[in-house]
C-alpha cells in the first residue's frame, strides 16, 4: 500500500513539473476569423487545436496577432518561433520547418454581384485586376502566373475596392468571406453585393510552422506531429472541431 502511494505521488508530481517546466512556443499570426483571431473564443478552433498538440507534445504555446506582413516578416527573423497557421509555398520552406496539415481552407475568387465572370481555368482570369491580402501565398502564386494585383492589409479594404468597382476580383478564403459579411460593421451593408465563383481556385491546407534558426526546430514539429496523430485517434480532435461548431 506504501509503494503505491508512493507511486501515485510521483505520478502526481511528474505530471504538476512537467506542465510548470512546459517550454514556451511563442508563434505569430494575423486576424483570420474564423480560423483564428485574437477576438474570438479561445482564440478560435485552429488555436485550440493546436495549442492541445503542443500541450500533449510537452510545450506551451502563445500567439500574438499582428498583421500578416509583419507577422511572416517577424518569424522570418526569429523575433517568433514561428507562423500559427500558414499554407506552404517554395520560399517559406527554406525558412521553415512545417507541422503535418492541421486544416483546409478553400481559397475562392469573389466579384461584384452580376458582373458574369467565369472561368473554368485560372489562366483565364489573368486579364482581370486581383485584390487580396499582402503577404499571402495564393497573392505570390498568382503574381508568377503574371496577374495584375492589388494587394491590401486587410480582406474588408479589397472588398470595399471591390465594391468601387476599383478591382475585379478579390482571393480570399470562403469561410472568411462568410464571416466578414455577417461581422464586419463596414461589411455588413453589403451583403448581397459580391457572388463566389465556383469552382474553388484551390483548397489550401493550413500548417503551423516553426522556424529553422531554431535548433530544435525539426523535434519540436515531430513531436507536435505525433501528438495530432494521437488527437485524432482518441477523438479529442473531432471533440475541439464539435465544441466550435465546425464538425
Amino acid at each position: 500500500m506504501f509503494k503505491i502511494a508512493i507511486s501515485i505521488l510521483l505520478s502526481i508530481n511528474f505530471i504538476f513539473t512537467s506542465n510548470v517546466f512546459a517550454e514556451k512556443i511563442v508563434l505569430t499570426t494575423v486576424n483570420w476569423e474564423p480560423i483564428y483571431g485574437e477576438n474570438l473564443p479561445e482564440n478560435g478552433f485552429f488555436t485550440a487545436l493546436c495549442k492541445e498538440a503542443f500541450k500533449l507534445a510537452g510545450y506551451e504555446m502563445e500567439v500574438e496577432f499582428l498583421p500578416w506582413k509583419r507577422a511572416l516578416e517577424s518569424a522570418r527573423k526569429g523575433k517568433y518561433d514561428g507562423l500559427l497557421g500558414a499554407y506552404i509555398s517554395e520560399d517559406r520552406l527554406n525558412t521553415f520547418y512545417y507541422t503535418d496539415p492541421i486544416y483546409s481552407n478553400d481559397e475562392v475568387f469573389v466579384q461584384n454581384e452580376d458582373r458574369g465572370i467565369t472561368y473554368t481555368k485560372v489562366e483565364e482570369l489573368r486579364r482581370y485586376i486581383v485584390g487580396g491580402r499582402r503577404g499571402a501565398a495564393q497573392m505570390d502564386e498568382l503574381r508568377a502566373m503574371g496577374f495584375s494585383l492589388q494587394e491590401t492589409t486587410d480582406y474588408p479594404q479589397s472588398l470595399i475596392k471591390l465594391n468601387l468597382d476599383r478591382i475585379d476580383l478579390v482571393l480570399m478564403g470562403r469561410s472568411q468571406l462568410l464571416y466578414i459579411l455577417e461581422h464586419e460593421q463596414k461589411i455588413k451593408r453589403l451583403q448581397g453585393k459580391f457572388e463566389i465563383i465556383e469552382p474553388p481556385y484551390k483548397s489550401f491546407n493550413l500548417y503551423s510552422a516553426i522556424n529553422k534558426k531554431r535548433p530544435d526546430g525539426q523535434q519540436i514539429v515531430q513531436r507536435f506531429n505525433q501528438a495530432l496523430k494521437d488527437m485524432k485517434v482518441n477523438g479529442s480532435y473531432t471533440d475541439i472541431l464539435k465544441r466550435f461548431g465546425q464538425d
